[in-house]
């Protein structure tokens, strides 16, 4: 693969950590929580499809951040790893040690509840608003410091796009959101009981 191919993938899988970010937040918004509450018809669904957000944003923070043997990792696709390690730590206001520990708790979740299921019998769903700093500081690296003109063509390749497309992605889910909370499946004709 070369390095244009990896940048590019990089971005992809930024753009992929946001996206699913973004949905997992809205759904968790308590606007939003009857759909998640087992009174609700289509609550089994809701669950699911938010619970599978939060997989894949923590699946996508590894591949970037949380795996240094990752081909994605800023660790094997920066060109000076010190240099970065250092200005990422300043934009997050964090030690190494801090952020080291930030970093496990989304390993943690992603090995015990996501690629595997482990005898812990209490899920610990990990804070997520250090790894989108740190995502997002990683994608503006790319996009203005190791890519070149061109690289990112068709791709999300400047910092406000990223912002941008993580709000589009709000709005979107919002309204899906709010779609099924006006519309709970009273007239589902295969939900039973249901009139239709």
């Amino acid at each position: 693969m070369t390095r244009r191919e990896l940048l590019r993938r990089v971005v992809l899988v930024c753009c992929s950590f946001g996206r699913n970010l973004a949905y997992y937040r809205v759904g968790q918004e308590g606007a939003f929580s009857p759909l998640l509450r087992p009174s609700h018809p289509h609550a089994s669904f809701w669950l699911q499809a938010n619970s599978s957000f939060l997989y894949v944003t923590a699946l996508e923070w590894c591949k970037l951040i949380g795996d240094k043997k990752g081909k994605h990792s800023w660790h094997n696709i920066v060109t000076d790893p010190p240099g970065f390690e250092t200005d990422l730590l300043a934009k997050l206001g964090m030690t190494a040690v801090a952020f080291a520990k930030d970093s496990q708790a989304i390993r943690h979740y992603r090995d015990k509840f996501v690629a595997h299921l482990d005898s812990e019998p209490v899920i610990h769903v990990p804070g997520l608003t250090t790894a989108q700093t740190a995502v997002w500081f990683y994608h503006e690296h790319i996009v203005t410091k190791e890519a070149s003109a061109g690289d990112l063509a068709g791709l999300v390749d400047t910092p406000d796009k990223m912002i941008r497309g993580y709000e589009v992605c709000q709005k979107e889910a919002s309204n899906i959101f709010a779609h099924a909370l006006n519309h709970n499946g009273s007239n589902d004709p295969r939900r039973p009981g249901s009139r239709g």
